[in-house]
């Protein structure tokens, strides 16, 4: 079983990824720029960047649109999660989105919990692990989600909010699995 959690972002992108039990965490990050052929080569390049970490066969569990936010790029935030998700369906990988929400309330027990907030939930979820940052911190909640619905969970019993955040998601694997 392999599951790889992605938080993709413009600046930092989060991946978690969990083979038989083990988890790996890695951050990739790229410099920020206005211009626009600037903006591009970045986008591109994490996302190869990205694909290259995600091994075959792997279910991937990617966080979806903020459709609230009207700040930080979201035109530039939906060509990068098409330039990786394409891809990842092109080759043949099951990838499950869950929203920003969904995750929040998986990682900290609350669907409004700051990212702050998140990273220390998974902090203390997972002491033997280095969660660098939120960005971290929210791939290893969405891999985590991801081992949980195919029968084999990093972390635990899951609590009411958890079971709830499960079962907010359509998982085409193992419908229901929350236990």
């Amino acid at each position: 079983m392999i599951v790889v959690g992605l938080d993709l972002s413009l600046a930092s992108t989060g991946i978690a990824v969990i083979s038989d039990g083990r988890v790996a965490l890695d951050r990739i990050d790229a410099p920020a720029s206005d211009d626009a052929l600037e903006s591009w080569r970045r986008i591109e390049s994490t996302a190869q960047r990205t694909l290259r970490q995600v091994p075959a066969g792997a279910l991937v569990v990617l966080e979806g649109p903020s459709w609230g936010s009207r700040f930080g790029k979201p035109d530039e935030r939906h060509a990068q999660r098409w330039m990786v998700r394409g891809p990842l369906l092109a080759c043949g990988h099951v990838v499950v989105v869950v929203s920003p929400r969904t995750r929040a309330k998986y990682a900290a027990d609350d669907g409004n919990a700051k990212k702050r907030a998140v990273l220390v939930s998974m902090r203390a979820r997972h002491p033997g692990l280095v969660i660098r940052d939120h960005n971290v911190a929210d791939a290893l909640a969405l891999a985590a989600m991801g081992a949980r619905s195919l029968g084999s969970p990093i972390d635990g019993e899951p609590s009411k909010q958890q079971i709830e955040a499960m079962d907010a998601v359509s998982w085409p694997i193992n419908e229901g699995s929350a236990s």
